[in-house]
């Protein structure tokens, strides 16, 4: 079930509340009576277990040094081109 959190518009309260998605949203705050508001809070995502490596979502720098260790399109045709005057 999903955790909501709710906002107090009164005493700025926070609450966090596990619900199912069908049920109604609470209305009242638990420490003063004041009306809830829910808001977006962040999801805890966790990635565990093995098979996770640093190298499955590389870096901006990463990416940049990967890019350049492609062989350039143009380089490739151009040979590809030559090779086949020369046969």
């Amino acid at each position: 079930m999903p955790v909501y959190v709710y906002e107090c518009l009164d005493c700025k309260e926070h609450t966090e509340v596990v619900q199912k998605i069908s049920e109604p949203p609470l209305k009242k705050c638990p420490s003063c009576g004041g009306r809830l508001k829910k808001i977006i809070a962040p999801t805890a995502f966790v990635l565990k277990g093995n098979g996770w490596y640093i190298t499955d979502y590389p870096s901006p720098d990463r990416k940049k040094a990967m890019e350049s260790d492609k062989p350039d399109k143009k380089a490739a045709a151009t040979s590809a081109a030559s090779a086949s005057k020369d046969a």
